[in-house]
């Protein structure tokens, strides 16, 4: 049994940051990725690693907080009715655009490159494994930064909404730091629109409709950016979306 403090509820806010940071980081420069190493392999890892941290990190975090006493009403309210829910899906559709008009935003200030849209996709192919990856994760990331992140923020420390929503956008953006500063910036917008969507409806089902439609149009899109480098015998480059 945990002893209930204040310390205890920040400790497992800030435990929860970029869970999966590190499995990236090894994938990308550990053994798996020495020259004559199987990349596909350091792919395959990324892609089982990446969600199981998340959900690691996210189930832990969650036992904490109700052993502790502090499991917020945000992770138990899911009852949305069917305009939520579409209109949820819409939302998310149209972060994937707005993701990439942040990641152009650097390109046509120095006026360099021809803008083309462009999915990360960790190295690997945009298969089965892939949709699985980011729909599982995007699950825990919702559980993980707007169930419980806002829930601890705005009803166990009583800080304003906005500032719950901001600072678990914040938590949740830096997971995707691997990627790049931009991609940190663009995570930050649609973890911001996920984190409205929850204080607007009262469901957190509607931000996850949203999170998942976006990895979806994700995934839609990186199956098209395959096709085309396979086709060219090159890559994509311009504005990208990191999917998470």
């Amino acid at each position: 049994m945990w002893s209930h403090t204040r310390s205890l509820e920040l400790l497992v806010l800030v435990a929860t940051v970029a869970p999966a940071e590190l499995v990236r980081v090894a994938t990308a420069f550990g053994p798996a990725a020495r020259p004559g190493a199987d990349r596909g392999r350091a792919a395959r890892l990324g892609l089982i690693g990446a969600p199981a941290a998340y959900l690691a990190v996210t189930a832990l975090a969650v036992a904490v907080a109700a052993d502790g006493g502090f499991a917020p009403a945000a992770l138990t309210g899911w009852r949305a009715g069917a305009p939520w829910l579409v209109a949820a899906a819409v939302v998310g559709a149209a972060l994937v655009g707005a993701e990439f008009a942040v990641g152009a935003v650097p390109r046509l200030l120095d006026g360099t490159g021809r803008l083309r849209l462009a999915v990360h996709r960790g190295g690997g192919p945009a298969g089965g494994g892939y949709a699985a990856a980011i729909l599982v994760t995007a699950v825990a990331e919702e559980l993980l930064y707007r169930g419980l992140w806002i829930g601890v923020l705005h009803e166990r420390l009583r800080l304003p909404v906005g500032v719950a929503v901001a600072a678990a956008a914040v938590a949740y953006a830096v997971g995707h730091l691997f990627f790049g500063g931009l991609a940190v910036v663009q995570k930050t917008l649609s973890g911001v629109v996920f984190g409205l969507l929850l204080v607007v409806s009262g469901s957190l089902a509607v931000p996850l409709v949203a999170h998942l439609a976006q990895n979806a149009a994700v995934f839609a899109l990186a199956v098209r950016q395959g096709r085309g480098e396979r086709a060219a015998g090159g890559g994509v480059s311009g504005g990208r979306e990191a999917a998470g």
